[in-house]
């Protein structure tokens, strides 16, 4: 996300954004209906930030979870969502007081003032946005916005995460080409391994005398669950029934994108470039012929998609001096 124009694939437009207000429904079908993994105590959050948080709607959608009515405790979560453009956020006038979305690039730090401030760090789906040279850097920030205790979940799928069975040449032609084009930015083509081990290689750092009961380490993160969701036997029926328009909707913008940025440098090339022309002009015109075929559904009358989601949560260390003997209290405290 350091720079929109060559490394995020996908677009800002009205339409993008109710693509992804889609898939965030059919993302939330396929976490068994959670936006927060049961794993983390959702009642006891007092602040969440959404990184990469685009329109809002998982954030928004929290905030409006009856389990946040706390005004016996006069208590009030803060939500937070953060994104490298204010494009797809929606109204401020239409939002409540606890509910504030800023602009920021998480390649960079973010402001000292949300530091160790969240209960709980979501983000999801930004495998398109983050080159591979920034993936520690980025992890580093985003560990940054965590209180000590508190937890990061993380959802991402990639195009290497999904396939056609049986396979066909569209299929094939499809990955292969969203493959390419993430190689071509800079982006990993696959984050889901890398992204656990850069979690899990963060380190905290302990003076003489203090402990971390979290892992009994200087481990800064400790992997609390990891799971594979596939849209394969996936107990929901919805899941099954709407696999096919997930996988149209993302795999038709993502080869748009592609195809935008190789016509734009096939239009850029003078008439002295020939030999580089037609190659161009051969490979967007299967880039466009696949698109075609992915638009009409061919591949899916005569074969089944399916992909998979890794789903991460994990918490981040908690430090105390050596004379505090309240590491039980403080490592699983009482509901």
């Amino acid at each position: 996300m350091s720079n929109v124009g060559t490394t995020y694939m996908l677009p800002r437009s009205t339409q993008e954004s109710q693509r992804l207000d889609a898939q965030h429904e059919y993302m939330r079908q396929m976490s068994y209906g959670h936006l927060v993994h049961p794993s983390i105590p959702t009642p006891q959050l007092k602040a969440v930030a959404d990184v990469a948080t685009g329109t809002g709607v998982w954030l928004r959608q929290l905030a409006e979870d009856s389990r946040f009515d706390r005004p016996a405790k006069g208590e009030q979560p803060n939500f937070v969502g953060f994104d490298i453009s204010p494009q797809q956020f929606p109204p401020a006038e239409a939002l409540p007081s606890n509910l504030t979305f800023n602009v920021h690039d998480f390649v960079n730090p973010f402001p000292t003032e949300y530091h160790e401030r969240f209960d709980l760090v979501n983000v999801r789906f930004v495998s398109y946005a983050i080159k591979r040279v920034d993936l520690e850097r980025v992890v580093q920030h985003i560990v940054q916005l965590i209180r000590p205790g508190g937890y990061l979940q993380w959802q991402e799928t990639d195009a290497s995460d999904s396939w056609a069975h049986p396979e066909t040449p569209t299929a094939t032609s499809c990955v292969n080409y969203v493959i390419a084009e993430k190689i071509d930015r800079g982006l990993l083509p696959g984050i889901a391994t890398p992204l656990v081990r850069t979690i899990l290689s963060m380190k905290a750092a302990l003076a003489d005398g203090q402990k971390n009961p979290i892992s009994w380490s200087d481990d800064l993160m400790r992997l609390a669950h990891l799971e594979t969701v596939s849209t394969l036997n996936h107990p929901s029926s919805a899941v099954g029934v709407g696999k096919k328009a997930a996988v149209i909707s993302a795999a038709t913008a993502l080869l748009k994108a592609r195809i935008s940025r190789k016509q734009d440098e096939f239009d850029s090339l003078s008439n002295s470039d020939s030999e580089k022309k037609k190659g161009l002009k051969e490979e967007l015109d299967s880039m466009n012929k696949t698109l075609e075929a992915v638009e009409r559904g061919d591949e899916t009358n005569s074969s089944s998609w399916d992909f998979d989601v890794t789903w991460i949560v994990a918490r981040k260390a908690i430090i105390l001096d050596d004379g505090n003997q309240g590491w039980m209290t403080a490592k699983k405290p009482c509901p």
